[in-house]
């Protein structure tokens, strides 16, 4: 009986290689211009005129124009915050520590005063389905219930918690509080505390 050797990726050509790094200065490009002057600035001239990359290329890169566009950085922007938040989990003492570092990272990136807006408020309004949306939750509801399936396993968390259920619950809370700090009407230190309150709630008795 023979078994086949696992298929490798073939490496990039040089081309891919370019094609893959103009549309990461694209993006940063995007991300810039909505850091500066929001979202409502951002046109393909703009974005053109920040990254020093022609109309024509833009286009080439991203046929989709600015909605595309919009989308590759909302998705940037989620992916960030998910590496974000894995770093700060791997150096958590805890499984407090653990959860606490979801909202710590979404609320930080909610305050961000149009980076932010744009992750938990307009962006959401412009990008209403896709890939792009849910790529930070469903990484913390993965994380938050394996965290919390250890530490029940480690007799830490109640077992009568349901893992799965409690981590969209806290993934679902912590989103509209990030959506209220970024529209200014909540402070992030106050969530962050309540959110802390909520995690006492599953300390094994």
């Amino acid at each position: 009986m023979t078994t086949e050797a696992p298929t490798r990726s073939a490496p990039l050509t040089l081309r891919e290689r370019r094609q893959q790094r103009t549309r990461v200065e694209l993006v940063d490009a995007v991300l810039a211009v909505i850091a500066d002057d929001g979202v409502d600035a951002l046109t393909i001239d703009r974005v053109s005129q920040e990254s020093g990359i022609s109309r024509g290329t833009i286009y080439a890169h991203f046929s989709g124009g600015r909605d595309e566009l919009l989308r590759a950085a909302y998705a940037r922007l989620g992916t960030d915050l998910v590496a974000r938040t894995q770093e700060a989990v791997s150096q958590a003492a805890d499984w407090r520590g653990r959860l606490a570092a979801h909202a710590r990272a979404m609320f930080d990136l909610a305050g961000d005063p149009r980076l932010g807006r744009f992750y938990n408020v307009s962006g959401p309004a412009l990008i209403t389905d896709g890939a792009e949306r849910g790529i930070g939750s469903a990484a913390s509801a993965a994380m938050i219930r394996e965290a919390l399936e250890q530490a029940q396993s480690a007799g830490e968390v109640d077992p009568a918690v349901d893992a799965g259920a409690v981590a969209v619950l806290l993934v679902g809370s912590m989103r509209e509080a990030a959506i209220g700090v970024a529209a200014g009407v909540a402070d992030p230190e106050r969530v962050f505390a309540a959110y802390s309150r909520l995690l006492d709630g599953l300390a094994a008795p």
